[in-house]
């Protein structure tokens, strides 16, 4: 008797659970042009519709729980990609004053400041490396390279033009 009365207890608990809905809804996914971090639009109960950061929804565990359960694991994947993007990338790359000195401007994916540093001194500085995309890295690393060859070069040309004379 005991028994029966548990299962029906569990019985009840899984069909209550089943039957609630969820209170918000995802309307749309997209990426902000302007912050370039990814947005939901979202309908709240009734017919107001806000838009909000993923990586906000996902930390406002309160807020998190109106959805579903296959939307909360979307919008968790979501924002675990989203943080596993690289926070800066090269805007633009010139070529300075000189032969071997390459200037990039970067941006933070946090602030739409641009930077200009040299690629020796991204290249140096491997806590700003690391959060460029592998790509983006493989390049400074490039540039920076080409950089230190030249001036190798440079300092040698002097020295064999000494011993040929």
């Amino acid at each position: 008797m005991q028994m029966i009365r548990r299962i029906s207890e569990i019985f009840k608990e899984f069909i209550s659970n089943k039957i609630i809905e969820p209170s918000y809804e995802i309307l749309d996914i997209y990426e902000c042009k302007k912050t370039h971090f990814i947005k939901a639009q979202i309908k709240l109960s009734g017919r107001h519709i806000i838009e909000k950061n993923i990586s906000e929804i996902v930390t406002d565990l309160t807020f998190l729980e109106e959805f579903d359960k296959k939307t909360i694991r979307t919008l968790t994947y979501l924002a675990t990609v989203e943080k596993m993007k690289p926070d800066y990338s090269i805007v633009v790359q010139k070529l300075g004053d000189e032969v071997d000195n390459f200037i990039l401007e970067i941006r933070s994916k946090k602030t739409t400041q641009i930077t200009k540093k040299t690629a020796y001194e991204v290249s140096k500085n491997k806590l700003l490396l690391q959060q460029f995309s592998p790509v983006d890295a493989n390049r400074i690393g490039y540039l920076a390279g080409v950089q230190e060859t030249v001036k190798e070069y440079k300092m040698k040309a002097p020295q064999k033009n000494r011993e040929n004379k």
